[in-house]
């Protein structure tokens, strides 16, 4: 049996996202350190408030006690917590602050690759950005007495957009020469005067590979691949390529976690990527979570205390003997039927299927032939509800959220069925329509349950964004029979290589009887 020794086994909150509450955390802490994990690292892009960043709303941040008492709290149970503080792209939570709108790359007049009204990255031809991020970071390391401090740097989409940029480029620099700058700038800011181990994304390397060799050696690449079997590194976004990325960074003399997550739901993600790091040298793993705002985090416990044993086993092994210890333990219940009940929830990504209009119902329809997942999604519904009385009454909202999520795509699934009824060239019957109130009535139910379930895990955090969505979806779902009526559908087949394909189509329709396109 392949073995391997992560000496970092850690397990990712994302409070950008969605804050969760102080007492959450510190019970997060202690499910983590129950199931194999070392280190806990906090997701914050902007999230703390300090004295160089006050503008956030009390509601909105944690300030640097609350940081104080997660830490306490952690190291009692041998629990290292580093933080994540975005330092170039994902920089929303400072950007939308109007004291420092004037640092984004995007900022007025200019606009990013992605239309207008986005400020996500800083710029990084500003000294006024690094005088600032000098800064905070120094006042957020002080939180923190990890030896490691992350400080973002992916998906920094709009580099160049602004006048600055642009004119560092007619001036003979790339893009990956500005991104490298930014990189050297915070490793002396992190690692030369916070004296910490500077940790980074590692997907913009793709679009600046020339940058990897100008980066120093003690900078800790975090390799995130979120794909389902993981045999080597996968292009995150448009070029689609695989190369044995580990391989690379081993050959470069760098230090690396890998980064898989229970973004998919399955845990096929984690178990894959660490029998191809078994092959290789890895620091350790950082097991990452991602955008609870609509959810919550209990569903995926199953899946993230089996990553946590299986890091810690230090054994390449198949994950159902460890879920099966971490289901009798966290659920406190040994029977088989509901074992294989989560084991396949755990290996099918089953969850939510809530899609917010019409257009989106209408237009990605890769759901209507997936019949063995909707059976098992059916299946799952009759069977688990009968096991909430049996659990410990600890792990009961972990179920009931599990439920809420099949609920939740079984409703996509019915949708998914019926709306193109809505616009096929037959009169109405009338049946359609009583078929959408049931489906409209139950997504209330669910809404209602969930909002329920959010005063419950998050009290005292606003659930704005969850009743948003809900109420759009609702508001949509009432829209249908009145846009049915006034417009027809038009099929179109798009055959492209993968998801990540980038075409420019132009559709022209002419009407019968009409000369008009």
């Amino acid at each position: 049996m392949e073995t391997f020794s992560f000496g970092i086994r850690s397990i990712q909150l994302d409070l950008a996202r969605q804050m969760e509450t102080v007492d959450f955390i510190r019970e997060f802490t202690d499910f983590a350190a129950r199931n194999g994990y070392n280190s806990l690292t906090l997701y914050l892009e902007g999230r703390i408030r300090t004295p160089a960043f006050p503008y956030p709303a009390d509601s909105e941040s944690y300030t640097r006690a609350d940081i104080a008492d997660i830490v306490a709290h952690a190291k009692s149970r041998g629990i290292d917590v580093l933080p994540v503080v975005s330092t170039l792209g994902h920089a929303e939570l400072f950007l939308q602050n109007r004291e420092l709108a004037h640092l984004a790359e995007t900022r007025e007049p200019f606009t990013g690759r992605f239309g207008p009204g986005r400020a996500q990255v800083f710029c990084p031809s500003q000294p006024a950005t690094y005088e600032f991020l000098r800064r905070y970071l120094r006042e957020v390391s002080e939180a923190f007495p990890s030896a490691y401090f992350h400080a973002g740097c992916d998906e920094t989409w709009d580099i160049g957009c602004c006048d600055l940029c642009q004119a560092r480029l007619h001036q003979g620099e790339s893009q990956a020469d500005i991104f490298t700058k930014h990189l050297l700038t915070m490793h002396q800011i992190v690692t030369g005067e916070l004296g910490k181990k500077m940790i980074i994304w590692d997907d913009m390397f793709e679009f600046y590979p020339e940058a990897l060799e100008a980066v120093p050696r003690d900078v800790i690449l975090a390799c995130w691949q979120y794909h389902d079997h993981v045999t080597g590194a996968r292009g995150h976004f448009f070029n689609r390529r695989n190369w044995d990325a580990l391989a690379l960074y081993d050959r470069l003399g760098f230090e690396y976690l890998i980064c898989p997550s229970d973004y998919t739901q399955t845990i096929h993600n984690a178990e894959t990527f660490t029998a191809y790091a078994a092959k290789h040298r890895p620091l350790g793993g950082l097991m990452t979570t991602w955008e609870k705002s609509d959810s919550f985090l209990l569903q995926s416990m199953p899946l993230l205390a089996c990553v946590g044993r299986l890091w810690e086993s230090g054994r390449v092994q198949n994950c159902d003997i460890i879920l099966k210890g971490v289901i009798a333990d966290l659920f406190g219940l040994d029977d088989e039927l509901f074992y294989r009940a989560i084991q396949a929830l755990c290996s099918n990504a089953l969850g939510m299927e809530r899609r917010i209009s019409l257009d989106d119902f209408l237009t990605r329809r890769e759901n209507t032939s997936d019949y063995g997942r909707r059976s098992l999604g059916q299946v799952l519904l009759a069977l688990l509800p009968a096991y909430i009385d049996r659990i410990t009454r600890s792990s009961r909202p972990i179920l009931l959220e599990i439920l809420l999520s099949l609920r939740s795509e079984h409703i996509g699934y019915r949708l998914d069925a019926l709306l193109p009824e809505f616009f096929l060239p037959h009169p109405a019957s009338g049946h359609e329509e009583a078929q959408l109130n049931e489906i409209r009535s139950a997504l209330r139910d669910v809404a209602e349950e969930r909002l329920t379930m959010w005063e419950q895990v998050r009290p005292g955090i606003a659930p704005e964004a969850l009743k948003s969505l809900y109420k759009a979806y609702l508001e949509n779902l009432g829209r249908i029979p009145e846009q049915s009526a006034a417009n027809g559908a038009l099929v179109v087949h798009f055959f492209l290589p993968d998801q990540y394909s980038s075409q420019t189509v132009r559709i022209l329709i002419r009407y019968q009887d009409s000369l008009e396109f």
